[in-house]
């Protein structure tokens, strides 16, 4: 690839042209450069309606390691898993008609009047955007009870706007989504380079990693590895033709995201035995 083909490649990535990038873009990229740009701009820097002081209880971030990475997928299974014994929220941020949860809620509650679109599934609170923010700014979260656990799917668009203020997410337990293919990983290791600290990893693919795959760990992945924080998450080809819908998650799936859900926020022990812990340790 050229040198100006590779930067309009980036700039198209960080527009969200990733299916309609043509010879026209890479004629005139500064004009896409400038679309991305506007695009962003309403994006905010400093607060971010899921930090734990407008939640109340605990919040967690599913962000993409890239594009099409199946990050709704894993926050659907993530948010499963942890509604198994807590109330947990489900929220997308992603404009309506990007969506991957449009279909997940078995039950449609209908539109609040902060515009979100609010449904049930199971155990499972979901609210999904009724329609995009118009002046670009991130819509307060709906309102829920303050020990609920909030677990965030913010859009590819939203997720390149907190890549560039990765102090935003302090406040957050993270989980980054990757396939297990070369350029995924390249990429999701400089996702995890960008949000510093330490983060959950959900790999969509095999369980054992190709050889070529392992090869082109970055650092961070590697100690992600060997620290037994990567969720291998197999790929269930129904899903991949039917997408998220009312339906049940595959098993494998399913179990994936209690696996990540016991990474993220462990499950406190039961209160009698902590009474008994405590007397043990007194005598």
């Amino acid at each position: 690839m050229t040198v100006p083909a590779m930067r309009a490649a980036v700039v198209a990535i960080r527009a969200g042209l990733f299916d309609d990038v043509t010879d026209d873009v890479l004629a005139h990229e500064d004009q896409a450069f400038g679309a991305a740009v506007r695009r962003r701009a309403g994006q905010p820097d400093s607060h971010l309606p899921w930090t734990r002081a407008d939640v109340g209880g605990r919040a967690v971030l599913v962000v993409a390691g890239h594009a099409g990475a199946g990050a709704s997928t894993v926050a659907l299974a993530l948010a499963e898993g942890l509604a198994e014994n807590r109330r947990v929220q489900l929220v997308d941020y992603s404009e309506p008609a990007r969506s991957g949860l449009a279909a997940a809620p078995t039950i449609e509650l209908g539109t609040d009047g902060a515009g979100w679109q609010c449904g049930r599934r199971g155990r499972l609170d979901v609210a999904r955007l009724a329609r995009g923010p118009a002046d670009g700014a991130l819509p307060p979260l709906p309102e829920a009870d303050a020990d609920t656990t909030v677990v965030v799917d913010p859009g590819w668009s939203t997720t390149c706007a907190l890549l560039d203020s990765p102090r935003s997410l302090v406040d957050c337990a993270l989980v980054v989504v990757t396939r297990v293919t070369i350029p995924a990983i390249r990429q999701t290791e400089q996702v995890l380079a960008a949000v510093g600290g330490e983060a959950a990893v959900a790999a969509l693919g095999p369980v054992r990693w190709p050889r070529l795959v392992e090869a082109s760990c970055g650092p961070r992945l590697r100690e992600a590895r060997s620290k037994g924080q990567v969720v291998p998450v197999l790929v269930d080809r129904r899903l991949q033709t039917a997408g998220l819908t009312g339906d049940r998650l595959p098993k494998p799936v399913a179990a994936a995201g209690r696996a990540l859900a016991a990474l993220v926020a462990p499950a406190a022990p039961p209160r009698h035995r902590r009474r008994a812990a405590r007397t043990g340790a007194t005598r």
